[in-house]
């Protein structure tokens, strides 16, 4: 199996590496992909990728950190401009009452502290840009905070993934590949819970 995992990542062409590790870090807070598949999984095997395969890891970064500035920076402005109305419509039901709650206690207590902080915890980061928009923050205050954050935290994760990867090499691809189905298949299965549950519910008040 590692062998054949290895195979891959060699013959796969390192612009096929970027898109998707720069598309999905991006669309984490743009379009709220985080909630689904967590950027850290990505961005991690990305750096094993370029461990193991004709990835560069310089260029794989470099590009990280602009679409992490660039994704927090349009899930802000669509904060800003129609939160209210993400917040209150199906999307955001979906992401719940509660985690709208602590993204903006954080931001109203932390400010550009809770926003660099935000990028280490989960779904909290994918939720914070849309919440520090709504919050009307200071856009000079929001940019810098979200350009240091945004920076270091790919720099980290990139930097750990690669120097694990030339260790691990592809057993860490596999445990990533495992971890990413494993929370992609727990979200839906949450979501198909959570749903079935509120309709249970619905049918006894009719009741």
């Amino acid at each position: 199996m590692v062998d054949w995992v290895i195979s891959v990542v060699e013959s796969t062409p390192p612009w096929a590496v970027y898109l998707v590790v720069w598309g999905v870090i991006y669309g984490e807070a743009a379009a709220l992909i985080g909630l689904i598949l967590p950027g850290e999984t990505v961005l991690l095997a990305g750096a094993v990728a370029a461990a193991i395969g004709p990835t560069n890891i310089g260029w794989l970064i470099t590009g990280a950190c602009f679409a992490a500035v660039l994704g927090d920076w349009t899930g802000y402005m669509l904060g800003r401009r129609s939160g209210e109305r993400i917040t209150h419509s199906r999307l955001g039901s979906w992401i719940g009452e509660e985690r709208w709650n602590r993204a903006e206690e954080l931001i109203r207590n932390g400010g550009v502290v809770a926003v660099i902080g935000a990028r280490w915890i989960g779904y909290v980061r994918t939720v914070t840009p849309f919440v520090a928009g709504m919050s009307q923050m200071p856009t000079k205050q929001y940019l810098f905070a979200n350009v240091l954050g945004g920076v270091v935290w790919v720099v980290v994760v990139g930097v750990t993934g690669y120097a694990v990867g030339e260790t691990i090499g592809a057993t860490l691809l596999l445990y990533l590949g495992f971890a990413a189905a494993v929370v992609v298949l727990g979200y839906f299965a949450f979501r198909w819970w959570r749903q079935r549950d509120k309709s249970e519910i619905g049918s006894t008040s009719a009741e």
